[in-house]
């Protein structure tokens, strides 16, 4: 089987706003990586970077924080499917997990499902991805103990 480009992804994760009496701070993360498919898993491994902005009495301030790149491989077995969604306007790859505990520690996962936004551009490289792990999850899983499998008499 060949495997399909690494498709580049973002995921959403919300806006935090907080305000007291002197300042107003609004923090906004942006999560961009790719998707990779290979023999008997899906690799997700993403970037996160969180700009904090505040206002107040004591001034204004812009800080931005990135941290470290991350990486996580889900075995095929653990996904139940991928489907793409979200049309014209809000194209992704919706992932479906076997288990709620799949995607703990995944940014922006909401229980079983992880939505991960592509570029509309990258709608055929999205669409060649969704295909191949649709393939994967339905070809039966082979042996490969290296012994010949016999038929019993």
């Amino acid at each position: 089987m060949t495997y399909p480009a690494p498709l580049p992804i973002r995921i959403k994760v919300p806006t935090h706003e907080s305000m007291d009496l002197t300042t107003m701070r609004d923090i906004s993360t942006k999560v961009e990586g790719l998707l990779h498919l290979e023999p008997g898993q899906l690799v997700l491994e993403w970037a996160v970077s969180r700009q904090v902005q505040e206002f107040g009495f004591s001034g204004i301030s812009d800080e931005v924080e990135e941290f470290e790149p991350e990486a996580v491989a889900l075995p095929l077995e653990w996904l139940a499917g991928a489907t793409l969604a979200g049309g014209i306007l809000s194209p992704r790859v919706v992932l479906r997990a076997a288990s709620l505990r799949v995607f703990e520690g995944i940014p922006g996962a909401k229980g079983a499902r992880l939505n991960l936004y592509y570029a509309r551009s990258d709608r055929m490289a999205a669409v060649a991805m969704v295909r191949a792990i649709e393939t994967a999850l339905q070809a039966p899983q082979l042996d490969d103990s290296g012994e010949t499998p016999r038929l019993t008499p």
